[in-house]
């Protein structure tokens, strides 16, 4: 059994780097104050910036969706030429309490229509990744003892060749499954063996320590909803909740590749974004922890201006994502991308480097580099 099948037995899907008991020790500590998480949304498919945050005031905006935008007299408005879609009503709360912002116009030159290509690009900060970077917040902490937590079955951004990262499905789970590991002893020089041997003797002490972190958790108040979405956020309230001090989470929403019926399944899909980091938030702040913690949305494109014959929307290229947090310092970053001066193939042309953001993240938040002002200082 090789070590990657190993690992899935006890749901996991990879634990990059083994550190010592010491280290993970000091990684499962209680931090509360001082911790600087980021919360991590891939909306996999490629979501739809226009009728997210939507220009209600530009005639293009109708004229190329006759059937799939969303009527002037039911936006949210925000300003004097934007507003939200309805389906995320639940975050006018915090947008109004000024701990929710919005980056318009999010993308890259040459943008990528691959839905494999593209993410790839997102999770590496690499315009041509092709399989050969470290995911961003591998590259921001190569020697952390756990960067990263995937609550799926993917690590994007945490993944790295030398980096600690895990991807579980539940903590509980895991706790209680590598709880029951005890490590064997062998005087075998067989290295396989004993590699395997360390990887339960890791296994065991990591997954009693954080059993015991989760004992008496203050649960929380507010359902963060159905299916896996809520699932997963409730999972990574848990671990903050706990004191872990790991500084990414990454949980994936979708899907959003709404070639057809886009009006009424991108709805469903907003409102259980809306409805689940309201939650967070909420349930965060009730425990004294929202100002640790920074959500952020990202997906590998976004859609085209205009709809197709089957009420759906095709592969376009830049788009919008939010940014949220106790910390956050909420409004509308960036400049919305034109309606009329597209590109060759039809698609809003980006105004805001996507890497621009993780910049902001390492400096300003991880404070990884020298503090970033600006127009993106939205931290």
């Amino acid at each position: 059994m090789n070590r990657r099948d190993f690992l899935k037995g006890l749901g996991l899907s990879t634990l990059s780097l083994l550190a010592a008991p010491s280290v993970w020790a000091n990684t499962l500590s209680t931090l509360a104050g001082n911790r600087r998480i980021v919360i991590l949304i891939e909306l996999k498919g490629g979501n739809d910036g226009l009728n997210t945050l939507i220009p209600y005031t530009h005639p293009n905006y109708y004229s190329a969706r006759p059937t799939i935008a969303i009527e002037r007299s039911s936006i949210l408005t925000l300003s004097a030429h934007l507003g939200l879609n309805p389906a995320l009503e639940a975050l006018m709360p915090i947008w109004n309490e000024g701990e929710l912002a919005w980056v318009q116009g999010i993308g890259y030159e040459t943008g990528n229509r691959s839905h494999f290509e593209a993410i790839e690009i997102w999770d590496t900060a690499q315009a041509e990744a092709r399989g050969l970077h470290d995911g961003w917040i591998a590259q921001s902490f190569p020697e952390h003892s756990l960067a990263g937590i995937a609550l799926d079955t993917n690590l994007g951004p945490l993944y790295g060749q030398n980096v600690s990262a895990l991807s579980i499905s539940e903590p509980s789970n895991f706790a209680s499954s590598g709880s029951r590991i005890h490590a064997l002893k062998s005087d075998s020089t067989n290295p396989s063996l004993q590699h395997i041997l360390n990887v339960q003797s890791q296994i065991e002490m990591l997954a009693s320590t954080l059993a015991d972190y989760l004992k008496d958790l203050p649960a929380a108040k507010e359902s963060f909803g159905a299916g896996n979405f809520g699932q997963s956020l409730n999972s990574a309230y848990t671990l903050i909740a706990s004191g872990l001090n790991v500084p990414a989470y990454k949980i994936t929403l979708g899907s959003f590749d709404t070639h057809t019926d886009h009006r009424s399944r991108h709805k469903l899909l907003l409102q259980s974004l809306a409805q689940g980091l309201a939650s967070m938030r909420n349930n965060l702040k009730r425990i004294g922890m929202w100002d640790e913690v920074i959500i952020m949305t990202y997906s590998e494109f976004g859609r085209r201006l205009k709809e197709n014959a089957n009420k759906g929307i095709d592969h376009g290229a830049a788009s919008v994502q939010l940014v949220m947090g106790g910390k956050v310092k909420g409004g509308l970053y960036g400049e919305y991308p034109s309606l009329t001066d597209l590109d060759e193939r039809g698609d809003l042309v980006y105004t805001t480097d996507f890497r621009d953001i993780y910049s902001v993240i390492r400096n300003n938040w991880w404070n990884l580099g020298e503090k970033l002002t600006g127009q993106l200082a939205l931290i």
